[in-house]
């Protein structure tokens, strides 16, 4: 019987035990710790200037404030001054907070129910943008049917032209966010407009667009919410807005 001695045994255990593969719990566990600390790519924001017409001016002679209809066809008479307006630069008007549409015309009609409703029609720039000095846009309140005004109140609030509910998106396109704050000012009324997309936030003081970059692929809710510095809450109902998007 060959002896073995007890110092070369110890070698040959050491070797044995550095040569052997490691088991599959150890690299799931490797390879878990490296997706781990793998940072995603953070969305950005650049804000882009309003460009455009600054002495345009948008006036709306019809519907009066809180005037009365009966259910159907309610009459929209806009006068337009210093401002190529057209097919090429429409007139977007939002009712109650929905995705504005198009006018080509400035006196038009318009099917309604019966309900109250808040119009607010503004100019865009060539990028579609909404114009943001004051006279290119305009707000109304009117009554259709049987119906009771909006609350009196004094609060600024929102109108959003960018994103479109459910607009889709390609992987890499930045995502707009434009809006307009009516009946009041950011900084002279003290408030913030916050952009929310999931658990990003971008506050921004000023009503400037705001162009998303890097979001990832698949479905977003994007919220705007105008609140006071503090971070207070506005009271009424048109201080927050939000749309679904799809970035494929």
């Amino acid at each position: 019987m060959i002896k073995i001695p007890f110092i070369l045994l110890i070698f040959l255990t050491v070797c044995l035990m550095a040569c052997s593969p490691k088991s599959s719990k150890e690299e799931v566990l490797s390879e878990t710790t490296v997706e781990e600390i793998t940072p995603e790519v953070p969305v950005t924001v650049t804000v882009l200037p309003s460009e455009g017409f600054p002495d345009a001016m948008l006036e709306l002679y019809r519907p009066l404030g809180n005037e009365t209809f009966p259910p159907g066809k309610v009459p929209f008479e806009f006068n337009i001054k210093n401002f190529p307006f057209g097919q090429q630069r429409p007139l977007m008007v939002s009712v109650n907070g929905g995705d504005p549409q198009a006018y080509p015309q400035a006196v038009f009609s318009k099917e309604f129910n019966a309900g109250t409703y808040r119009v607010v029609a503004f100019l865009t720039d060539e990028k579609g943008m909404a114009l943001k000095e004051f006279g290119n846009f305009v707000d109304r309140d009117f009554l259709v049917g049987q119906s009771r005004p909006f609350p009196a109140a004094a609060e600024p609030y929102l109108m959003v032209n960018f994103p479109r509910q459910s607009q889709e998106y390609n992987s890499g396109e930045p995502v707009v966010v434009d809006f307009l704050v009516v009946g009041g000012d950011l900084k002279l009324d003290g408030l913030t407009v916050e952009a929310k997309v999931g658990e990003f936030v971008y506050k921004a003081s000023s009503a400037n667009a705001l162009q998303l970059q890097n979001l990832p692929k698949g479905e977003h809710m994007v919220r705007i919410d105008l609140v006071k510095n503090d971070g207070t809450a506005l009271s009424n109902i048109f201080a927050t807005a939000s749309r679904r998007i799809v970035v494929k």
